[in-house]
């Protein structure tokens, strides 16, 4: 059997900006740092409902729209993701990509575009709902992406040591 030895140069940290983009964001920089890798923290605003705010325009509605929502929720997360996350990094080369569409196929896509060797993601996302009926985007991730895959369980199943 020949040896399979994986250098690991990018990590993707899937964030969502839920109550476990922290302890997904912790895992995912610890990887970084032991492999000397670059960090790339990936946030999908999800496409889901923004026809209607297309729709709503059209019919003469003061709201942004599609652009002007994405627009303006880029600006807030990068703000976010700042001060909360990029701050926190160090001398861990990282960067922040945006993506637009369905959160699992916005993900796998990234980690095949950057060639990524692992992505980071959380169990539970903004819905906070695990496998729903349709299944998860951790599993969904889990089961199309190219790389290995670190899904991360809540703070709730994290073991103090003794």
């Amino acid at each position: 059997m020949q040896d399979c030895q994986v250098a690991i140069k990018k990590v993707i940290a899937a964030l969502d900006l839920s109550g476990y983009s922290e302890i997904t964001f912790v895992h995912a920089l610890d990887q970084a740092k032991t492999h000397g890798a670059e960090l790339i923290i990936v946030n999908v605003i999800n496409d889901k409902g923004l026809e209607a705010l297309d729709k709503l325009q059209v019919e003469g509605y003061d709201v942004l729209g599609r652009d002007g929502f994405i627009r303006t929720v880029t600006e807030q997360r990068t703000e976010e993701f700042q001060r909360d996350y990029l701050s926190r990094t160090g001398d861990v080369p990282t960067r922040l990509i945006f993506r637009v569409g369905t959160p699992y196929h916005e993900l796998v896509e990234v980690v095949k575009q950057e060639g990524a060797e692992i992505i980071v993601t959380g169990t539970k996302g903004r819905s906070n709902l695990a496998g729903t009926l349709f299944g998860s985007t951790a599993e969904k991730v889990f089961r199309r992406a190219p790389c290995l895959v670190l899904s991360v369980r809540g703070p709730e199943h994290c073991r103090m040591p003794s």
